[in-house]
């Protein structure tokens, strides 16, 4: 997903190595389709919102200030991401066929973390460290790498948590701290909240009274060692002032976005149309910015009121089928489903100060997840139930145990 940084033109079209590489494997699955008539893509409870979302992403095509960059970005963050997504849900039939998916999830994982790491730990030999402003791995934003790194760190926090097996609890232990300590050199605050939020879910998850006071002292203990570290407290000092704290920032940027979308609520900017109608309302103290910092905020600017709604029921549709689904999961769907369920918090979490979708990697990582959640709870359907299911849990079963 990151090779999107991979970009060059073909004729006057502006193309990325990340959306040939998912062009190629839509050519591919049309391909299989018509030798073999077959795997077609399921019917999902979201086809409905999807058509929606993609209808009122193409109005904001005609909405938007440049018509050019607009389909630009309907095509790299609605189009494509959903191609992906339908035909996951097509060739992709049970847990052994996403765990090939997730492997090599895991080691993309660890070497973008490594190469993340890498770039911070040689901006603070060299002394040119800003805690104002981390680097950036690659070149792209310290932020938008926490955006893409924290459904990770929750999936793998699942198979840390859930995993029947020891082995793929310590793979997934392995990924975790590779992930955690790239996401503490992005230095972003957002991923605070996120985080604080993915420990609460892990704490009221789990059934087991040590386990439970063991994962809220890890959590405390990692916090309170977390703030102590120079570079990280320098990025954490003045949050509570509303007049120097990002967070001031963001309430302002909000109220003066939500004046724009006062004057154009049913259609909102148009896609990639925020600066572009933010520059008649954004006082002199505010540097353009090309979201609002809010992932409903964004969502309604780009596709509009309806497609904000569309968006919505999307989300908080896959929110709530993965949490019901884990209550009842067996075996190897139960750490999966877990993972994605956290995903969806930390998503939403840093979505209330940020816009965890609208770019390139996030929109197809969003698509992605929402596949494996959807295959997830089909194979769960399709799972014969246990002779003894009525037999109630032993303590003998540290997640059941009470």
């Amino acid at each position: 997903m990151p090779l999107y940084i991979v970009r060059w033109h073909v004729g006057p079209l502006p193309t990325t190595l990340l959306e040939t590489l998912i062009l190629l494997t839509c050519a591919l699955y049309a391909l299989a389709l018509l030798r073999h008539r077959a795997p077609l893509p399921r019917r999902t409870p979201y086809d409905i919102p999807i058509a929606i979302f993609l209808v009122a992403g193409a109005v904001g095509i005609f909405v938007a200030p440049d018509h050019r960059a607009a389909l630009g970005v309907y095509r790299a963050f609605l189009l494509e991401p959903v191609a992906i997504y339908y035909v996951a849900t097509a060739v992709l039939r049970s847990t052994a066929d996403v765990k090939p998916i997730l492997a090599a999830g895991a080691v993309s994982a660890c070497v973008f973390s490594l190469i993340v790491i890498v770039t911070f730990v040689g901006v603070y030999l060299s002394g040119h460290l800003a805690p104002s402003n981390a680097p950036g791995a690659l070149g792209i934003n310290p932020n938008a790498v926490a955006l893409y790194l924290e459904p990770i760190a929750a999936l793998a926090l699942g198979f840390v948590l859930f995993a029947s097996s020891r082995n793929s609890r310590w793979i997934a232990s392995a990924v975790l701290a590779f992930v955690v300590a790239a996401l503490v050199c992005t230095l972003s605050r957002g991923t605070l909240l996120a985080g604080a939020g993915l420990a609460a879910v892990a704490v009221l998850s789990v059934h087991d009274l040590r386990l439970r006071v063991g994962l809220l002292g890890t959590a405390i203990v990692g916090a309170l060692a977390l703030s102590q570290i120079p570079f990280v407290a320098a990025r954490l000092a003045n949050q509570l002032d509303l007049h120097h704290s990002t967070l001031g920032l963001r309430l302002a940027i909000w109220s003066v976005t939500l004046r724009m979308l006062k004057d154009h609520p049913l259609l909102g900017a148009g896609i990639s149309g925020y600066q572009t109608v933010m520059a008649h309302y954004r006082t002199r103290n505010l540097h353009p910015e090309p979201y609002a910092h809010n992932i409903f905020l964004t969502t309604w600017s780009e596709v509009g009121l309806i497609g904000l709604a569309a968006f919505a029921l999307i989300l908080l549709g896959l929110l709530w089928r993965s949490a019901r689904a884990f209550g009842s999961a067996p075996g190897s769907y139960r750490p999966l489903l877990w993972g994605i369920f956290a995903a969806w918090v930390v998503f939403i979490l840093h979505g209330l100060v940020d816009s965890p979708y609208w770019k390139n990697d996030l929109s197809l990582e969003f698509w992605i997840l929402a596949a494996l959640e959807v295959v997830a709870i089909f194979g769960l359907r399709r799972e014969p139930q246990p002779e003894n299911q009525s037999v109630p849990p032993t303590r003998s079963d540290p997640h059941l145990a009470g």
